[in-house]
């Protein structure tokens, strides 16, 4: 329960921290624009401590429905929405929405092509009280708890279908 509830959130915190200074650093290199997909400003039980002690920023583009004023109003899942995005145009970094996927094979499809297979996600919360019943208490919309991906290592795009319904594994 302990799990559940405190570890899984703090060490979330410190993934998506690195994560995102790898996927600016990135960025920088490969000379392209920096897509965070999740707003920084807000999304997680732990919101005073994001506040505080920021875990990542804004990108240049930065995709939430209910984000902030800096952010792309966008539903991840609006497919449509996808297309005024360039291939190869972002390095993208993920924090945990691509848990409101309802096709998460097609969002992972747009995802390769505007990033050109440079994405990283911090994955979701993680533990047995949060994949069978906190997450409800967080939103009852969110389907997945993703691990997190990095796909300078990684091929695959792995999680849990919450209420503890089966696992999940994307190609990516």
């Amino acid at each position: 329960m302990i799990r559940s509830v405190l570890i899984s959130p703090i060490k979330r915190y410190f993934i998506t921290k690195k994560m995102f200074e790898n996927a600016e650093k990135l960025a920088n290199e490969k000379n392209k624009r920096l897509m965070m997909i999740g707003d920084p400003c807000s999304g997680n039980y732990f919101q005073f401590m994001s506040s505080i002690f920021p875990n990542s920023n804004h990108g240049d583009v930065t995709v939430d429905l209910f984000g902030c004023e800096k952010c792309n109003k966008m539903d991840i899942n609006d497919l449509s929405a996808w297309e005024s995005f360039e291939d190869d145009s972002f390095v993208v970094m993920e924090t945990g929405t691509l848990g409101y996927s309802v096709d998460l094979k097609a969002v992972l499809k747009q995802i390769k092509r505007v990033s050109g297979g440079d994405f990283l996600s911090a994955g979701g919360n993680r533990g047995l009280l949060w994949e069978l019943l906190l997450y409800k208490t967080y939103d009852k919309k969110l389907n997945y708890s993703m691990d997190p991906f990095d796909s300078r290592k990684d091929d695959y795009y792995t999680g849990r279908k919450l209420g503890r319904k089966g696992l999940v594994k994307e190609k990516f």
